[in-house]
């Protein structure tokens, strides 16, 4: 029975013996997966020249607007215009009731020939002799009278025919026929849509940068990228004390499509300044947040968040998450994070 136990436990240690034999030498270790290389185009970080400038937005307004009132109490008799007519300067555009005016006319004319029979007879009486001097002139004096009170009526005559002061176009209509109008209430708009202007706010650091006669590239967001090259024709001398801005008022060619009302921009150049810049196409944008991967010394590409600014035609400004001399991959897109980088290719940002 012993000797049997004995063969067991001698079976055992020699199964365990050959399960815990160490590898023989020239065996090959099993080989371990290592991360796959990628093969991209590496830039250095370098710092540019860019140009420093400030944006102004403003108003499209018009160069010539007029709000045209009445001068006297009346009802409108007759409306011949509306928002969107196109007027001639002189044309006439609202028309009062005048009938109490013409009646006024006629007496004061009636007096008027009265007057200067009057006068006739008195110089015929004077020259016999027949009346005093001072008959004479009491008679001149009243025919003068009757002269002034008749152009004082064909004045009010005047103000029942509302004219357009200068060819344009009407914008708003504030009146409907048979209104009473009442003295200084405002009938009608208009303005000159041929000659349009930007006003915009500039702050007191920055006019010194313009001058009268400047040209600007200004863009009206309503047409588009492409910018109008409008010209500077007046800063008003006075600014805002409260916001220490002034007024700056810029001539616009015509274009089809622009209106007064719309909104404009413009940017006044201010000098230049360094900057750290890289292509567009290095960073991988999401929302308002900015990354690219910086490769290392190490050449294993690294994900970075920074922070970008400005976007010049050359590049994107980068205000903080790299420095000069570092490294990233041109294309974002192709970029892994703790990739190792092969075949990189040294290029330069090209100059502003």
């Amino acid at each position: 029975m012993k000797a049997g136990w004995r063969a067991m436990v001698l079976l055992m240690l020699a199964g365990c013996g050959q399960s815990q034999e160490p590898a023989r030498p020239g065996d090959i270790p099993p080989v371990t997966a290592s991360p796959q290389a990628i093969q991209v185009a590496v830039i250095e970080v370098r710092s540019s020249q860019v140009p420093v400038s400030v944006e102004v937005t403003g108003q499209v307004t018009a160069v010539y607007q007029a709000t045209l009132a009445s001068r006297i109490q009346g009802t409108i008799d007759n409306l011949l215009v509306r928002e969107g007519s196109l007027v001639r300067k002189g044309q006439t555009l609202i028309v009062l009731d005048n009938r109490d005016l013409q009646a006024e006319l006629s007496r004061v004319t009636a007096e008027l020939d009265n007057a200067k029979a009057h006068q006739d007879r008195m110089e015929e009486l004077y020259r016999k002799d027949a009346v005093s001097k001072q008959e004479l002139e009491n008679a001149t004096r009243a025919l003068r009278v009757a002269e002034a009170g008749r152009k004082a009526v064909l004045a009010q005559l005047s103000y029942t025919i509302v004219k357009a002061p200068f060819d344009g176009v009407i914008t708003e209509k504030k009146v409907e026929r048979g209104e009473l109008a009442s003295p200084g209430q405002a009938l009608l708009k208009m303005e000159d849509p041929g000659q349009l202007r930007l006003e915009a706010t500039v702050a007191e650091s920055d006019v010194r940068v313009v001058s009268v006669g400047s040209l600007l590239p200004v863009i009206i967001d309503a047409l588009g990228a492409d910018p109008l090259k409008g010209r500077v024709s007046q800063i008003l001398p006075a600014g805002d004390p409260q916001t220490h801005t002034f007024t700056m008022k810029v001539d616009l060619p015509q274009a089809g499509g622009l209106k007064s009302g719309m909104f404009g921009r413009l940017r006044l150049e201010k000098g230049v300044s360094t900057t750290l810049l890289l292509p567009k196409s290095a960073f991988i944008e999401q929302g308002e947040l900015a990354s690219l991967f910086v490769v290392g010394s190490d050449q294993v590409a690294r994900l970075r968040w920074v922070k970008i600014g400005r976007v010049f035609e050359p590049g994107v400004e980068i205000l903080s998450g790299v420095d000069a001399g570092e490294r990233v991959i041109a294309d974002g897109r192709k970029g892994r994070d703790g990739a190792l980088v092969q075949e990189m290719t040294a290029a330069a940002l090209p100059a502003p």
